[in-house]
């Protein structure tokens, strides 16, 4: 047990730089870059418009895989992520809109970015991967992530939150080890100020909701 500790430890850094850089290329630059071709044009002369339909996380991972596996049969989860600008506490545990996954095919050695929400699911890019990535088993975390962001905001996040109104909040959802064997999965939580650049960083046990870093 020990052991097996020391092992998670040691890989939490390397799964919050992961986790950190996939969710602000994938969702920074391809969903808002790219949300007016994804999801249609933001732009309207009429009142705020209203939230984006929520969706939850086991019912996009299944659109996800849907589309995914059209072109590699042999696909596997590795990880999923989404994002919030400028949320409040009761947005963030309300819903996701829009959910960000990674597959990888062992048969091509390739990664495949999905983009899902309410209204399409679009695989929007594959890359050439070198080292194949641990993929994520079933578990706890298929509920979604509700529970790990309350956890999120006891252990910090609240006060982050009230103090930095216009942060980005990055969650990301991979698998525990850095091994190829798909042991466990933890959620990380990143909000950034893009103001003044304060971060805060929460990493969560996705089966017992323990902290692991904060």
């Amino acid at each position: 047990m020990a052991n097996k500790s020391k092992q998670r430890k040691k890989w939490v850094p390397v799964l919050l730089a992961v986790g950190l850089v996939a969710d602000l290329l994938v969702l920074g630059f391809i969903v808002y870059l790219l949300r007016d071709r994804i999801f249609g044009s933001t732009e309207t002369t009429a009142p705020a418009p209203t939230a984006q339909a929520q969706i939850e996380l086991w019912d996009a991972y299944e659109q996800a895989r849907e589309a995914v596996l059209a072109q590699a049969q042999d696909a596997q989860l590795v990880s999923a992520s989404t994002q919030w600008q400028a949320v409040s506490e009761q947005t963030l545990v309300d819903g996701v809109a829009n959910w960000s996954f990674v597959f990888y095919s062992p048969a091509n050695e390739h990664s495949l970015d999905v983009v899902v929400n309410t209204e399409k699911t679009q695989v929007v890019k594959q890359t050439q991967v070198w080292v194949a990535p641990s993929p994520l088993v079933s578990g706890a975390w298929q509920a979604g992530p509700r529970e790990p962001l309350l956890v999120f905001l006891a252990y910090g996040g609240r006060t982050f939150l009230t103090e930095h109104p216009q942060a980005t909040v990055d969650l990301h959802l991979a698998s525990s080890t850095g091994d190829n064997d798909g042991e466990g999965a933890v959620w990380s939580v990143v909000v950034l100020d893009p103001q003044d650049h304060s971060l805060s960083l929460v990493v969560i046990d996705a089966e017992t909701r323990q902290v692991l870093s904060n």
